[in-house]
């Protein structure tokens, strides 16, 4: 839906998920546009992110059927990261969960989103047929918005100079894992507007009808807060990419896969203490067996001397024995060296392990690194400001 804006900022078009998006933008390039992120802010189109909305009284017994969280415990207006279980232990897609009182709201990646829904169709059909039938549950698969992500420290600045002086969605009282439905007066259009982003930063993904996006992304990208000039840039699926992996954030496909469980991508933490107890997801028994028992391999992070060591390189020991794979791996613009995360050998996972990555046919070092390599600045509502929207939880859940 925003195709004609990325040909207007000069965007490097590129095919993905089914959509015509942009990997960079011209005369910037994604090193710039990664700073600009990190300390300005930056307009990203994700649109070719799912959208599944889950009604009725059965909505939260449906998901937690797949997925990880305590959906039942998660507050009005909150949300959290978790991942969708398949039968094997193994992360069918990983997903933002969204409590909007009435329903539950929820973000899948682009690459899985049809997988996703067919999967939600199927457990419907075989587990859940006679509350499907009976109203009790009805799945939706949003098809009629846009989704922008503005993100960087004066997203807050430029997102309530748009919203206007005295709009009733203060900004000031909402934290990261924070959503609500919110009419934007400035384009006459009722939107979802969440707290939170896959770059580290504050910002905001607001989920725009199709046919106000431009108008949405135009008054973003011109607001001036006050200078002489506009203040957000676009920015493109590159640094995007960098962004996230100096944040140790997974990327589906990359860390995550069905043959991969939470465990070992150390995500554990994903898990719920009521489900660690109780279960009642697909895979729990291979879930539970290695909580108690460990793993072989787990995901993490690496730094090298020499070039990037990207996607399936090798990783071997001293002795030339191959002990891992990179899962992703780039030069990071922030540090200035080439960071990435990988699957390595217990215990040769730990921090301070020195190994030896295979680029190009050649051994050089590298080093496991503590994840993740930057520290995110997520908001915090100051304790004094807390609203009846928040609780601890929105507070600690920082998806690395």
């Amino acid at each position: 839906p925003l195709y004609d804006l990325h040909v207007k900022y000069g965007g490097q078009i590129v095919t993905f998920a089914g959509y015509l998006l942009s990997v960079q933008y011209k005369n910037q390039g994604i090193l710039q546009e990664h700073h600009y992120t990190r300390n300005v802010c930056t307009l990203f189109d994700v649109s070719h992110m799912g959208n599944i909305k889950i009604y009725g009284d059965r909505r939260y017994d449906f998901l937690e059927r797949m997925a990880v969280a305590d959906v039942k415990e998660l507050k009005k207006g909150t949300a959290v990261l978790s991942v969708l279980m398949n039968k094997d232990g193994g992360v069918v897609d990983d997903t933002i969960i969204t409590n909007m009182g009435d329903h539950i709201s929820m973000i899948v990646n682009g690459a899985c989103k049809n997988k996703d829904w067919a999967y939600f169709q199927k457990v419907q059909e075989e587990e859940f047929h006679q509350f499907a039938a009976n109203g009790q549950l009805k799945l939706d698969y949003v098809t009629s918005n846009a989704l922008l992500a503005l993100q960087g420290p004066r997203a807050a600045e430029i997102f309530g100079n748009v919203l206007g002086l005295g709009d009733s969605l203060n900004l000031k009282n909402m934290g990261f894992l924070n959503a609500t439905y919110h009419h934007i007066k400035a384009i006459d259009a009722d939107c979802m507007i969440s707290r939170c982003g896959y770059t580290g930063e504050d910002g905001f993904e607001i989920a725009v009808p199709e046919s106000k996006a431009i108008a949405l992304a135009e008054l973003l990208l011109n607001e001036k807060c006050g200078g002489l000039e506009p203040v957000a840039k676009m920015a493109g699926l590159g640094c995007r990419d960098t962004l996230r992996l100096e944040c140790g954030m997974c990327l589906y496909g990359h860390e995550l896969n069905e043959t991969i469980s939470p465990i070992e991508a150390q995500l554990s933490w994903l898990l719920g203490k009521r489900r660690k107890v109780e279960g009642g997801f697909y895979g729990f028994d291979k879930i539970k067996a290695q909580l108690t028992n460990g793993v072989l391999v787990r995901r993490c992070g690496f730094e090298t001397k020499g070039m990037a060591a990207r996607e399936q390189t090798d990783i071997i020991d001293e002795n030339g024995s191959p002990v891992g794979k990179v899962s992703s791996g780039s030069y990071s613009p922030t540090l200035k060296k080439p960071i990435g995360m990988a699957y390595v050998k217990v215990p040769l996972n730990k921090v301070g392990t020195k190994l030896q990555a295979v680029v190009k046919g050649k051994p050089q070092e590298l080093v496991i690194k503590k994840l993740p390599f930057y520290e995110p600045k997520y908001y915090r509502v100051p304790a004094q400001k807390l609203n009846n929207l928040l609780t601890n939880d929105s507070l600690y859940l920082i998806p690395i």
